[in-house]
C-alpha cells in the first residue's frame, strides 16, 4: 500500500516538473530519475518506438557510455527489451549472467526487468530497471512497477514526450552510427572515427573483405568540416591500368580534359579502395601529386590541391613494401592514421542487431513482413561470414526474396532451402569425433585425468566454433574466468594457445 502512495506521488511530481524543464533530454532524464529512485534500481533506461522502422531507440539511461546509449537501436525481438515490446508483456532477467538472449550495454547488471509502455494498439516503448543484485525484484514489486508504466504511459502521451524523443533522435543521427553495433571493438572504433575525423589526417582503413570500410570512410568525411563537400570513391580492384589512371587522375577525350577523381574531390574527401591493386608507376603518381599539392591537369592552370585521402586495403601493406610492390613513402603519406575494422566473427554479438537491420530493408524493400525464429539468429550467429558484413546482408536478402515463408529458420539463408556449404559452419549437423582410445580406461583409472582429457577435448572444440575466451565460455556454460582457470590448470592444455 505503501508504494502505491508512492507510485502516485511520483506520478504527480513527475507531471509537475517536467513543465519547468526546458527541453525534451532534460525532462526524459528527470522521469528515469525519479522512477529509478522509486523501484530502488541502481540503473535503467527509457526506450522510445519508433513505429515505422520498428525499432526501440534509447532517449535516457543512467549508468551506459554516451557511445553505447546512441548505438543502442534496438529491433523489437532482440534482446529483453525488445522482447518486451513485441510480446507487450513484462520480462523479467532474474540473472542476466544466466540468459543467453541478453544484451550486455552496462558491465554492472546483474538483473533486469523490462516493461513494454503500452496504448491498447501500440507499444510506444519500454522501461528497463536494472540492479546489480541477483533476483532483486520481487512479485510485488514487478506488479507495483506494471502499474507504474501504465501512468507513465499516459504522461509520456499527454506531453507528446514519445513523439518529440523520437523526432530529435532523427534530427541528431551521428553519422557515425550507420555503422551499427555495439561490440567493444566496434565502440572503440567508433571512438577513434570521432577523434580523428574532424581533422585533416590521411587514414588507412584495413580490414577484410565485407567489413565495411568505405562506410568507415564516409563516417570519417561526414564528421569533419569537409562534410558539406564532395565525397567520392576509386576502387583500384579489378579495374585495367589505364581506366583507374583516367578515374584517378583524368583524362583527355578530343581537345578537351575530363577531370579525374583527384580533382572532382577537391576541397572534400577522396576514398581509394584496395589501394594495394595500384600499378607502381600510379602510385609514384599520386605520391607526386601528394607530395606538390596540386591538382594533375595537363591542359588547364595549376589549381592547389585541398584534399582528404582515405584508403582501403584488406592486405598488409607494410609485407608489400618489404617484397618491393609498394613504395614506402606513399605508404607513410596515406596511413598517417591506419584503422583497423574488426570482422564479423570477432564481433558475433552485434549479429542479431545486423540481422534485424537488414531484415526491415528488404522487407521495406520487397514488400514483405519476414521474422526470424531465435533459431535463425543463433544460426546466423555461429557461421563463419567470411565475407563478414556484406555477406549477411545478401544472406537475408536472399530469404526475404527467395523464401515464401514468413518465419525464416536456420536452413532460409542458403541457394535452395538448405544451408549453403560455403556458409554453414563446419560442425553443423555433424557429429563430434573423438580421439581414438579417449574415452577407453587406460591402467590408471583416475577419474580427475579422464575428466581433465574430456574438458580439454570440449575446450578446444569450443575454440574451433569461436574465436573469443568469453565465446566459448558461453557455449561451455561457464564463466570466462572458469574457463581461464581450466586453460592454465589442466595438464591435456599445456601450451594451448586459446
Amino acid at each position: 500500500m505503501a508504494l502505491a502512495k508512492d507510485i502516485s506521488a511520483t506520478i504527480r511530481k513527475i507531471q509537475k516538473e517536467i513543465q519547468h524543464l526546458p527541453n525534451i533530454t532534460d525532462r526524459l532524464n528527470f522521469i528515469l530519475e525519479a522512477t529509478l529512485t522509486l523501484f530502488g534500481a541502481t540503473t535503467g533506461s527509457i526506450s522510445i518506438a519508433d513505429q515505422e522502422e520498428h525499432v526501440l531507440t534509447i532517449v535516457a539511461a543512467k549508468g551506459m557510455d554516451w557511445e553505447k546509449k546512441i548505438a543502442a537501436k534496438l529491433p523489437f525481438t532482440l534482446g529483453v527489451t525488445g522482447q518486451a515490446a513485441s510480446s507487450r508483456e513484462i520480462v523479467y532477467v532474474p540473472d542476466v549472467l544466466k540468459d543467453a538472449s541478453y544484451i550486455k550495454l552496462i558491465e554492472s547488471v546483474r538483473s533486469e526487468l523490462a516493461i513494454p509502455l503500452l496504448t491498447r494498439e501500440t507499444t510506444i516503448g519500454v522501461l528497463n530497471l536494472e540492479s546489480d543484485k541477483v533476483n532483486f525484484f520481487e512479485p510485488d514489486i514487478i506488479n507495483q512497477a506494471n502499474l507504474f508504466a501504465s501512468q507513465l504511459t499516459i504522461v509520456i502521451l499527454e506531453e507528446r514526450i514519445a513523439k518529440e524523443a523520437v523526432e530529435k533522435s532523427k534530427r541528431e543521427e551521428d553519422p557515425v552510427e550507420e555503422i551499427l553495433g555495439y561490440d567493444p571493438l566496434l565502440l572503440f572504433l567508433k571512438n577513434r572515427i570521432r577523434q580523428i575525423g574532424p581533422s585533416d589526417t590521411s587514414v588507412m582503413i584495413i580490414g577484410e573483405e565485407g567489413v565495411g570500410k568505405r562506410m568507415v570512410a564516409r563516417s570519417l568525411h561526414f564528421v569533419s568540416q569537409r562534410k558539406n563537400k564532395p565525397f567520392l570513391t576509386v576502387d583500384c580492384s579489378g579495374l585495367s591500368h589505364e581506366i583507374l589512371e583516367a578515374e584517378l587522375f583524368g583524362t583527355f577525350t578530343g581537345k578537351s580534359f575530363n577531370p579525374g577523381k583527384i580533382e572532382q574531390a577537391n576541397d572534400g574527401s577522396l576514398y581509394i579502395e584496395s589501394i594495394g591493386d595500384l600499378a607502381f608507376d600510379l602510385q609514384d603518381r599520386l605520391l607526386s601529386v601528394l607530395r606538390d599539392k596540386v591538382i594533375p591537369n595537363p591542359q588547364g592552370e595549376k589549381k592547389a590541391l585541398n584534399l582528404r585521402i582515405f584508403t582501403g586495403s584488406k592486405r598488409d601493406l607494410l609485407e608489400e613494401i618489404q617484397n618491393g610492390k609498394f613504395l614506402m613513402d606513399l605508404y607513410y603519406k596515406l596511413a598517417e592514421v591506419p584503422l583497423r575494422v574488426p570482422p564479423l566473427r570477432e564481433r558475433r554479438g552485434d549479429i542479431p542487431l545486423l540481422a534485424h537491420h537488414f531484415l526491415h530493408i528488404f522487407n521495406k524493400q520487397y514488400g514483405r513482413n519476414k521474422t526470424l525464429k531465435n533459431e535463425a539468429l543463433r544460426a546466423l550467429s555461429i557461421m563463419p561470414w567470411a565475407g563478414n558484413v556484406r555477406q549477411l546482408q545478401n544472406a537475408i536478402q536472399y530469404a526475404v526474396l527467395v523464401h515464401s515463408e514468413i518465419d525464416l529458420g536456420p536452413n532460409s539463408f542458403g541457394p535452395g532451402n538448405t544451408e549453403s556449404e560455403s556458409m554453414a559452419p563446419p560442425f553443423i549437423n555433424s557429429n563430434i569425433s573423438l580421439p581414438s582410445g579417449i574415452l577407453t580406461p587406460s591402467e590408471n583409472l583416475s577419474l580427475k585425468i579422464a575428466t581433465e582429457r574430456l574438458e580439454a577435448m570440449w575446450i578446444k572444440e569450443a575454440f574451433q566454433r569461436v574465436s573469443t575466451q568469453e565465446e566459448a565460455a558461453k557455449l561451455l556454460g561457464i564463466s570466462r574466468g572458469a574457463l581461464q582457470y581450466k586453460i592454465k590448470n589442466n595438464q591435456f592444455l599445456t601450451g594451448y594457445n586459446s
